[in-house]
């Protein structure tokens, strides 16, 4: 495979796109003035790393449920995997949502359309501040974090081992839209085990897989066990946390 070396934006530009947003009078400006400042080569910064080829992502339909299943595992395929350093650059997200995936970017997050189009920008298209909650909604990192956090490359656990699939749990997150925020926007979404287990839960449909009571599971299991260490659980062991923490989030 064709490898390229990986670029990110530089600070300056990031402060340059930011101030771009704030004078703007409509997407078309600021797109326009995002432009000029990426196509600047003073802007584009070189990182240690090398990448694959990116593949064209696929918006889907506006109202898909899925639209995003396929679009995660070429995003991780195309970066591979990072340490943490990289994997929480703001300069990275932003120059892959600019310029790297700016065409499915246009489609899967309009501005023209959006209400708020500027808040639009500052969730999904700008990463200027680095949190678990940041980095769930930017419209490129939460394709790669939920990646890398449910990639079973061996096919070890059920679902993937079943569907011999390795990003089967990350299509099984992507399913709804809505179970990306319950199930990640909590300390114990970046617990690998703890995913895993319910999402097997969740895979039995119906009740199971809202995202309402995956959430309540996710809170109740963390209850559930205290403040013990979670990462260092066995499979099994996650299994049984859950069924702990079912009976307390029965579905309505």
């Amino acid at each position: 495979m064709p490898s390229n070396t990986a670029n990110a934006l530089t600070f300056e530009a990031l402060v340059s796109l930011t101030r771009a947003l704030e004078t703007a009078n409509s997407p078309a400006d600021f797109l326009a003035a995002a432009d000029n400042i990426t196509g600047q080569t003073e802007n584009i910064l070189p990182l240690p790393f090398e990448t694959g080829e990116p593949e064209t992502l696929a918006p889907g339909a506006k109202r898909q449920m899925s639209r995003d299943s396929g679009n995660a595992p070429l995003v991780y395929e195309f970066l591979g995997s990072l340490d943490r350093s990289n994997a929480s650059d703001r300069r990275l997200w932003t120059y892959l949502a600019f310029v790297t995936y700016r065409d499915y970017m246009e489609k899967r997050w309009p501005l023209a359309e959006a209400k708020n189009w500027k808040g639009r920008v500052r969730d999904r298209w700008l990463l200027l501040n680095v949190s678990r909650g940041t980095l769930i909604r930017h419209g490129i990192a939460r394709l790669w974090w939920v990646s890398s956090l449910t990639y079973d490359p061996q096919c070890e656990y059920s679902l993937s081992k079943t569907s011999g699939d390795p990003f089967a749990y990350t299509k099984e997150v992507f399913r709804n839209e809505d179970r990306l925020n319950a199930l990640f926007d909590r300390e114990a979404g970046t617990i690998p085990g703890l995913v895993r287990a319910v999402l097997e839960h969740a895979a039995q449909g119906d009740a199971y897989s809202k995202d309402k009571y995956l959430g309540a599971i996710m809170m109740e299991a963390r209850l559930v066990y205290g403040y013990r260490d979670l990462s260092a659980l066995a499979a099994e062991e996650f299994q049984e946390l859950v069924t702990q923490a079912v009976p307390l989030s029965v579905p309505a």
